[in-house]
């Protein structure tokens, strides 16, 4: 029996980075689309979305520029945009008015939330997966987001991996393996969190700034083996 002919293709962490540039394609270009119907843009739907997950609907600008990785100008004149548009509104803080606090609007609660149903629309793709497949991949993306962070390619995000209150496999071969300090509660890979409002960045990992793919790569693994 002749050996079946060898399929020419790029290697396998090409074709899962084409994946993911597909849906990061896709999103983009419905909200462009949207953006046509509408007049909010991507940036702004993203400093919607944002204060809308932040206690009391409110940050300060600095914060927003620093979590939608963007310069303090740039961050500042979608926020004037979106006041115009009564989506936000700011305000000088009492003991420093050199710090400005913008504010989500109910207008612009409402907004953001029609604009932005991409997570919607992924939980619902999601559910084709089985509960292990969902599991793996949220393993999988910890690690991914991990990785881009000690490149300094993309803000510290508040998951679990690096927060001060984590501790892996700290109950061995446990089907909860890992420890919440804050919570003093075991969990499993299934309970990770990419954004807790508990998060305290940790100390226990610190990389050089000019470490390469590989070596953030291997800690990123290290983290969770």
């Amino acid at each position: 029996m002749s050996a079946l002919p060898k399929i020419d293709q790029d290697s396998l962490p090409d074709r899962l980075v084409t994946g993911l540039s597909k849906i990061g394609l896709a999103m983009k270009s419905r909200t462009w689309r949207r953006k046509g119907r509408q007049g909010i843009g991507p940036l702004q739907i993203q400093v919607l979305t944002f204060l809308r997950s932040r206690p009391n609907h409110s940050a300060t600008v600095s914060t927003i520029a620093r979590e939608l990785s963007v310069k303090l100008p740039t961050a500042s004149e979608v926020i004037r945009t979106l006041e115009q548009k009564r989506l936000v509104r700011r305000r000088r803080r009492e003991v420093d008015n050199r710090v400005v606090t913008v504010h989500l609007t109910a207008l612009g609660a409402k907004a953001g939330h029609v604009e932005n149903r991409w997570p919607e629309i992924l939980a619902s793709a999601t559910e084709n997966l089985s509960t292990q497949e969902q599991v793996a991949l949220l393993t999988a993306l910890v690690k991914l987001i991990r990785a881009l962070q000690l490149q300094g390619e993309i803000q510290a995000a508040r998951m679990c991996v690096s927060c001060e209150h984590f501790s892996p496999h700290a109950h061995g071969e446990s089907d909860l393996p890992h420890h919440c300090g804050f919570y003093n509660v075991a969990f499993g890979d299934e309970d990770f969190r990419l954004d807790c409002p508990e998060y305290v960045e940790t100390s226990k990992v610190d990389p050089p700034q000019t470490a390469n793919s590989s070596e953030s790569a291997k800690v990123a693994q290290s983290i969770l083996a």
